[in-house]
């Protein structure tokens, strides 16, 4: 028995098999957390069943033009779903974040890193990500940030060479139509590229001739174009250059804004930071890793401004934990008893045996013995019924007011209403005429501040219907004695309210 516990501490399988259990069995809800899951997943339903790319919003008050940029990801989240439900999706989530830590764990292993450390640093990394693990779109920006980094890590050490870029060209195509998370793996890759090429001109750096160099460049280009290979072509960079540089994103989503810096995530990454800065200054081969140094330390600065920024920065960062290592023990400035020099590979029965456990559990979903239901202490879900019962009674289209975190829920559970807004920010920050991105930060401080004048307005709109925590300044508005107004529904943390 011991022997094989040994095996599985000391070899990426036991990684995979601890991230997976944790995430996908006592913890999926997790996954459910945030309201884009919803709207991702009636979203790709919706371009299913019309067998067509959504140019327009069919879910709001907005009647606008729409670029889903994640459309890709979000027919495969639909398709999870009609699968087997939350279930299915929540476990496919835990795979990828599963298989991103074991890529991490496998190279730590075969540099030679005692599995204590490994353990460690594989918790870490994963608690600092930890920010992110939501069932949506943006896991798949974690596998793509760490193998894009390994590249640039291996080709300043000369282990690989350029036609990596060139033929993991599909791969690119397929990671820019389901986020725009890809921006920051292309800003990672022609950052370094920028660097390279001046270390060239000075003779200097991994390129040591002009044929690669044009190589690179040519690579770089074609990751370039790979967001215009979409339904949507140009109007993919003009739709993530507008939420990225013209939206004050932290005013009203949460993980946009700057993070807590003595939050335990942010403390990691200030060690991650230290290491790395580190390694650069005194190693002596700052100028062999300069291109994946400068990403991370740039990078770290962004997740200083946003705390969405962290798990970029970390996955990065956790690419260089292996460098780091190998440089502490050709130095000898590691104890022998830390360093394995041979290795543990794992068994063929052991990669079976995670294989047998995922499909298991995807098969279960889909049979529905295994279910994961939706949190009721972070949405309404005992005003499902009554919500659905309401959409058939006042007919489809029917306007109803509601919070931006409710947006995703009601779009989800009763796609017949038009929700007055959601989290869809390059949506609704714009709508009434707004050219600067104020409409949502204006609404929320009418929603915080004077609930009053939301309320005139919401009648100016003619909406009759609206859905509210009952601990809002809203809720407690209608709630008040002042107001002739009873709500239709109660739930147990919102009530639905017919408008005067």
């Amino acid at each position: 028995m011991i022997p094989l516990l040994q095996r599985w501490l000391t070899t990426w399988p036991g990684i995979f098999l601890f991230t997976f259990t944790i995430l996908a069995l006592i913890i999926p809800s997790w996954f459910l957390s945030d309201p884009g899951t919803f709207w991702h997943i009636r979203t790709g339903e919706w371009m299913i069943d019309h067998l067509e790319i959504l140019r327009t919003d069919p879910f709001s008050q907005s009647e606008s033009n729409w670029v889903p940029t994640q459309w890709l990801a979000e027919i495969l989240m639909a398709y999870s779903y009609r699968m087997g439900g939350f279930a299915t999706l929540t476990t496919l989530s835990s795979f990828i974040i599963a298989v991103w830590i074991s890529i991490l764990a496998r190279r730590w292993f075969l540099a030679g890193m005692h599995p204590i450390l490994v353990w460690f640093l594989a918790i870490l990394v994963l608690k600092i990500g930890a920010v992110h693990f939501l069932a949506r779109p943006l896991l798949i920006n974690y596998l793509g940030i760490t193998l894009l980094s390994y590249f640039i890590l291996d080709f300043s050490n000369g282990r690989s060479k350029p036609y990596w870029l060139l033929l993991s060209f599909p791969l690119a195509v397929f990671w820019a139509n389901c986020h725009g998370g890809y921006l920051g793996g292309l800003s990672i890759l022609g950052f370094s590229t920028l660097i390279w090429t001046t270390q060239f001109l000075f003779s200097q750096g991994p390129i040591k001739d002009f044929r690669n160099l044009l190589i690179m460049w040519c690579s770089n280009l074609m990751w370039l174009l790979a967001p215009c290979i979409s339904p949507f072509g140009i109007g993919m960079y003009e739709t993530w250059l507008k939420i990225w540089f013209k939206l004050d994103l932290p005013s009203y989503i949460i993980e946009h804004a700057a993070p807590k810096l003595l939050d335990f995530y942010m403390l990691g990454a200030f060690a991650a930071f230290a290491a790395v800065t580190i390694f650069f200054f005194l190693s002596g081969k700052g100028a062999q890793y300069l291109g994946i140094t400068a990403s991370i330390w740039a990078w770290f600065f962004l997740a200083l401004k946003r705390a969405r920024n962290a798990p970029i920065f970390i996955s990065i960062a956790a690419v260089m934990f292996e460098e780091i290592w190998l440089n502490l023990v050709s130095s000898k400035k590691i104890r022998e008893d830390w360093i394995i020099r041979q290795p543990k590979k794992p068994s063929l029965k052991m990669i079976v045996t995670l294989s047998l456990i995922v499909m298991s559990l995807l098969i279960s979903s889909v049979f529905g013995w295994y279910q994961i239901p939706v949190d009721p202490k972070k949405w309404p879900v005992d005003l499902i019924e009554p919500m659905q019962q309401l959409a058939q009674d006042y007919g489809p289209d029917t306007k109803i007011y509601n919070a931006v975190n409710d947006g995703g829920f009601l779009i989800f559970y009763a796609p017949k209403w038009r929700v007055f807004q959601d989290d869809r920010c390059e949506i609704h920050a714009f709508r009434d005429g707004k050219d600067d991105g104020s409409w949502i930060t204006e609404t929320m401080k009418l929603e915080m501040k004077a609930p009053d004048q939301l309320l005139l307005e919401l009648q100016n709109r003619d909406i009759k219907l609206a859905i509210a925590p009952k601990d809002s300044p809203l809720g407690k508005l209608l709630q008040s004695t002042n107001l002739p107004i009873k709500p239709i529904f109660s739930g147990k943390t919102h009530a639905i309210w017919q408008l005067p």
